[in-house]
C-alpha cells in the first residue's frame, strides 16, 4: 500500500503551464504547493478566492509618475509619525 493518494485535478492547461513556471522558478513542485495548500485548508476549514486587484488605467498612470519622482528623489521622509504630520499641517495651510 502506498503512503500516498493521487488526487486527479482538472484546470486549464494555460493555469497548469503558468503554475509549473512559477514553481520551477521558485525550485518547488506543483504536488508541494497543492499539499501546503490542502494542510491549511484542512486546518482553518475555510477557502478564500482572491483575485489580484488590477489598477485602472488613471491609477496606472498616477503610479508611473510617482515612480518616476520616487526615482528623481523628489520625496519627502520622516524620522517620525509627528514629524510627517507635522509635515502635512503645513502642507494644508
Amino acid at each position: 500500500m502506498s503512503k500516498y493518494a493521487v488526487i486527479n485535478l482538472k484546470t486549464d492547461p494555460e493555469l497548469k503551464k503558468l503554475a509549473a513556471k512559477t514553481a520551477n522558478k521558485l525550485g518547488i513542485s506543483i504536488s508541494a504547493i497543492l499539499n501546503n495548500e490542502l494542510r491549511r485548508f484542512a486546518l482553518e476549514q475555510s477557502v478564500i478566492f482572491e483575485t489580484p486587484e488590477i489598477p485602472n488605467a488613471r491609477t496606472r498612470g498616477l503610479m508611473k509618475a510617482s515612480e518616476a519622482e520616487i526615482n528623481k528623489g523628489n520625496y519627502h521622509k520622516f524620522k517620525d509619525n509627528k514629524e510627517a504630520l507635522d509635515f502635512l499641517t503645513d502642507e494644508l495651510k
